[in-house]
């Protein structure tokens, strides 16, 4: 973002630079020196000069360059501002995946956390029913298995948590608190249709802006026009000349032809040069369409899926506590508890992996669109 910053900045001055070149430029000269002279009179003579003078110099039309320079650098300004918007964005959207991650993460791990005491109370009850002979030693055998199952995969989803929250701390540069759930509205069908991200529009204006700097035909024949008027503030020439001009102005048009054709070399380099920006532009702005047609079935497909697993997961609850109140009974073996509880923590890093798709997606389609930091509270 500063070298996207800085970057705008000296945008604007060039765009000044530009600007200038269209107004007159002031002088003020200062000779001083010595020669040996010939006078037709007088013969050889030394002769001393120090003279100030005072000035204007004024291009008063250049074949239209410097209106297109002008133009061209207008435009860069606003490319600039987008690169800076696009430059805003980028930043945004890679914290924010970092924080949906950590999100998915922490929605894991509830789950996670509940298998793995269930799993303990129940390997700890199966272990004292070995003890008393009511169970086998396979069944403790399996219900330590299970445990150690639960014990990893729970120590692997804190691992990636603190993983996680590192990153995101590199990132933002300041130790992370605790996170909050994300709620991302889907964008409204207008703002799909209206909004573009700042990659598209700064394309767009580098396009505008190479075409822009196309010199017209009438630069490769027209002539330069300039403007000088001089004005002799003071003179000191020992010996003095015979005559002495105080001021004067004077207008010159010069016709400037490269026998080697510079002239028309450099105006179908600006040609092609706009030609090739206006193919990145449409390039980049496919590109984006392209990703956001793809993203509509991605959103619908989890948006379902959310919705179906969210019913299998309290299906789940009341077996699973059926499960635990016939294995009680001895109505149910300990393979088929164990089997219907990890059935249920399926269930869960299933709907846990399609909110995050759902969200990850919003999220992309927002940026997409342009909308991501009025989504994110980030203002426009």
């Amino acid at each position: 973002v500063r070298a996207a910053m800085a970057l705008h900045q000296a945008a604007d001055e060039r765009r000044r630079q530009a600007r200038s070149r269209l107004g007159p430029a002031l002088y003020l000269q200062v000779v001083g020196g010595q020669g040996r002279e010939t006078e037709i009179l007088q013969g050889p003579i030394s002769r001393t000069t120090d003279r100030t003078e005072a000035g204007l110099r004024w291009n008063l039309y250049n074949s239209g360059n410097d209106s297109a320079e002008l133009a061209g650098a207008e435009r860069d300004v606003a490319a600039a501002e987008q690169d800076l918007r696009r430059a805003r964005e980028d930043t945004a959207e890679r914290i924010a995946e970092t924080y949906v991650e950590l999100l998915h993460l922490q929605a894991q791990l509830a789950p996670a956390a509940e298998r793995l005491a269930a799993v303990r109370q129940l390997a700890e009850q199966v272990r004292q029913q070995a003890a008393a002979g009511k169970a086998s030693p396979a069944d403790a055998t399996q219900a330590d298995a299970s445990l150690l199952d639960a014990e990893i995969a729970h120590e692997q989803l804190l691992a990636d948590q603190a993983s996680a929250r590192a990153k995101l701390a590199a990132q933002v540069g300041s130790p992370v608190g605790p996170v909050r759930p994300l709620v991302l509205a889907a964008v409204p069908p207008a703002a799909l249709q209206a909004g573009q991200p700042g990659l598209v529009t700064a394309a767009q204006q580098r396009a505008e802006a190479a075409r822009a700097r196309v010199r017209p035909p009438v630069s490769l024949l027209a002539p330069r026009i300039d403007l000088e008027v001089r004005q002799r503030l003071s003179d000191r020439t020992t010996p003095i000349l015979t005559t002495e001009q105080k001021s004067n102005w004077q207008i010159a048009a010069r016709w400037d032809l490269p026998v080697l054709g510079e002239t028309t070399a450099r105006r179908n380099e600006g040609l092609r040069r706009a030609e090739a920006a206006e193919a990145e532009a449409e390039r980049v702005a496919q590109g984006v369409r392209a990703d956001l047609q793809s993203l509509d079935a991605r959103i619908a497909i989890a948006e379902r899926a959310v919705a179906v697993l969210e019913r299998q997961l309290q299906q789940y609850a009341q077996l699973v506590r059926a499960g635990e109140l016939q294995f009680d009974a001895g109505r149910r073996s300990l393979q088929q508890l164990i089997q219907l509880r990890d059935s249920r923590q399926a269930i869960a890093q299933r709907h846990a992996d399609q909110v995050h798709r759902l969200l990850a997606a919003r999220m992309r389609q927002a940026a997409l669109t342009g909308n991501l930091l009025p989504a994110l509270g980030l203002g426009n």
